[in-house]
């Protein structure tokens, strides 16, 4: 009997001490990403800068917490600024063999897309035309639905399609990836296999 009691104090004692080491270790864990993201903040790196800030929402400490979301908050304007900036332009797309898959009389010998703060304008040029011919026109918002990565850069289209803009780092293009589609509970992302196209900028 005694032996069984202290086999019930023994196990409910660890369980105690393991909800204290994990409690203890999300407390650390919050404040590291807290310094972390300060730390990033300094230098200037405001992308990583709002991923630990996001991470450091993620805690008991309240104070913390709103300092975190504050940050994170502050940072999401910049980085929006930043990517409107470097994707505005005009922006011819990098032939995909898809279009040879259109009818001769149909066909489309190029696509390009004009960036503006404000929003995105789609155009086709079709054989023996002489403009290009405005096909879709999507106003430039930034998605605020929750996503995988904490990404503050997704593009919500109209018809609830996410996509992100970005420019290659060593190539100079610009980079338009399909992320999934925003519904009720965020933004439902695919894991592979994601449409990318790639355009060149006109100069």
């Amino acid at each position: 009997m005694i032996k069984k009691l202290f086999l019930v104090v023994l196990i409910n004692f660890s369980f105690s001490l393991f909800a204290q080491q994990e409690k203890l270790s999300a407390e650390n864990h919050q404040k590291h990403s807290f310094e972390e993201a300060q730390k990033a903040l300094k230098n200037q790196n405001f992308y990583r800068a709002y991923g630990l800030f996001t991470l450091a929402q993620m805690g008991a400490d309240v104070a913390l917490k709103d300092k975190s979301i504050k940050k994170a908050d502050s940072l999401k304007i910049i980085l929006r600024e930043k990517n409107i900036h470097e994707i505005t332009g005009n922006w011819k797309m990098i032939t995909t063999e898809s279009w040879a898959m259109r009818e001769p009389s149909d066909s489309v010998v190029g696509k390009m897309i004009t960036i503006e703060p404000n929003q995105i304008l789609f155009y086709e040029l079709y054989p023996k035309a002489k403009k290009w011919n405005l096909v879709q026109t999507e106003k430039l918002i930034f998605s605020d639905k929750e996503n995988m990565t904490s990404n503050p850069l997704f593009i919500a289209y109209s018809n609830k399609e996410v996509w992100s803009y970005y420019i290659d780092q060593i190539s100079g293009n610009l980079i338009s990836s399909y992320i999934g589609e925003e519904n009720e509970n965020g933004i439902s992302e695919l894991i592979c296999g994601n449409k990318q196209l790639k355009y060149f900028k006109l100069q």
